[in-house]
């Protein structure tokens, strides 16, 4: 198969979405397939693998961990068609996911969309508008472009049944997990990281991932304190890099745990499998993670969970390898993390037990198994293309035709009621911190690509 995937990110950006398309790239290539990526460019950095297209971009604040492309379709094209896919996979449902459907569309192919993130919650943490307008026009987005795909693919059953009740009952849902490269787990040296971090006698408790508000890491700090002050040895080592890590650091040192608390900053992907043998537990408090691939990672490595309950968690750890924390409804939350942590630390041959089974079930996200379980959802999909294309061409050109103009028209409006609630956004968003010289960039990008679809729609008929 060609297969043709956009993203907003890549490399040498740092995370999980990064990690999941370049481990299936890798899965793809071995399987004998052609894999295509069209991703954002990047200053003073060079791709070492092939088949990667890249347009220029407005580099977003940290927070954001994306770029949008200032190039227009028209200048993605001739790459498009000289690759000639038989099937498009988005990884994002907005910039480059537009882009991803509307050449899906032209080349009448299947669209597969990976639901990397609950957008639900992402974006009420960074869109500088109330919460409730985010959501919605959220909701809006994500429900029309799903509807649009053949396929979505949804990294754990829970985030399947969550897209399922919330988005769609008529696109069909296939779970097909992030995959872990398990060849870069045989020759761990726990020791080197201990060593260079000055932890060779400390009981290390591990995070790895974005610094940022929606992964929820005050509530790691504050269930810190608590472990400290049980066990004087332990340290927490934070790795990654974000918007939020100045604010971590300013709660370690009003919770009297800075000295305790290490941040390392970012570090290559090829080192976090030695980072997490280090460790003697992974900890996570994120509820906005779809899968948590750092999870899979550590268990990989041998190192057990502590998680606060959530859909991400709550399947990878379906069959053992660590301990899940129920957060609702318990106002002693952090104090419960705390002493499930502590009960691991204590108990070490039942800690030693779940040593193994985090290897156990690690083993179920190699990249060939996962790998195969994605090829079967692109076949799947472009057998529904086949299925869709052979009823559409049944029709009558005359009902069609007519179908396709009230379509059309109910679609412009629906368009532009979500361009108007965007753009009142975009006025408040630039009142505030927003009201930089890149979000005006991006507001007037976002102008005209409004424009744009909105110019399409009032000119091309609807595909049945």
């Amino acid at each position: 198969m060609r297969i043709l995937m956009f993203s907003n990110t890549y490399k040498p950006t740092i995370s999980g979405v990064v990690t999941s398309i370049s481990m299936f790239r890798q899965g793809l290539r071995a399987a004998g397939h052609e894999v295509y990526l069209i991703a954002p460019e990047y200053a003073n950095y060079e791709d070492d693998e092939p088949y990667i297209f890249r347009f220029p971009a407005i580099d977003m604040p940290v927070r954001f961990d994306w770029s949008v492309p200032l190039a227009p379709k028209i200048a993605m094209e001739p790459t498009v068609r000289g690759i000639r896919p038989e099937i498009i996979h988005a990884h994002h449902p907005v910039v480059m996911g537009g882009m991803a459907n509307s050449f899906a569309q032209d080349l009448q192919i299947p669209l597969v969309f990976t639901f990397h993130s609950r957008y639900d919650q992402y974006v009420q943490q960074y869109v500088p508008i109330v919460s409730e307008l985010a959501g919605w026009v959220t909701d809006e987005i994500i429900t029309r472009y799903i509807e649009q795909c053949t396929h979505v693919i949804a990294p754990t059953s829970s985030i399947r049944a969550f897209i399922l009740s919330r988005y769609t009952q008529n696109t069909p849902v296939s779970v097909v997990p992030t995959p872990v490269d398990l060849h870069q787990y045989h020759h761990l040296e726990p020791q080197r990281v201990r060593s260079a971090l000055g932890l060779e006698d400390a009981e290390v408790l591990l995070y790895v991932g974005r610094l940022a508000e929606e992964k929820n890491l005050d509530f790691i700090l504050r269930a810190f304190v608590h472990i400290a002050a049980q066990r004087p040895h332990s340290r927490l080592l934070l790795v990654g890099k974000g918007p939020y890590e100045s604010g971590l650091k300013r709660l370690a040192e009003k919770l009297d745990i800075a000295r305790q608390v290490i941040f390392t900053g970012p570090i290559p992907h090829t080192e976090v499998p030695h980072y997490a043998a280090a460790a003697d537990l992974f900890v996570f408090s994120s509820h906005t993670d779809t899968q948590g691939l750092v999870l899979i990672e550590s268990m990989a490595a041998g190192t057990p969970i502590v998680a606060l309950k959530a859909p991400g968690p709550v399947d990878v750890l379906a069959e053992g390898g660590g301990l899940l924390v129920d957060s609702e409804g318990n106002e002693d939350n952090e104090w419960c993390f705390a002493d499930a942590v502590l009960a691991l630390l204590e108990d070490r041959p039942r800690l030693e037990a779940m040593q193994q089974e985090a290897i156990r079930v690690a083993q179920r996200f190699s990249i060939p198994a996962t790998t195969a379980r994605l090829i079967q959802v692109y076949e799947t999909a472009i057998q529904q293309q086949a299925e869709h294309t052979s009823k559409a061409s049944t029709k009558s050109v005359s009902n069609a035709a007519g179908h396709g103009s009230d379509r059309r028209e109910e679609m412009r409006q629906q368009f532009r009621f979500l361009s108007t609630k965007l753009t009142q956004a975009l006025k408040i968003g630039g009142e505030s911190e927003w009201g930089d010289t890149r979000l005006q960039a991006l507001r007037l990008q976002l102008q005209s690509m409004l424009q744009e679809i909105d110019d399409a729609l009032s000119k091309t008929p609807t595909r049945q």
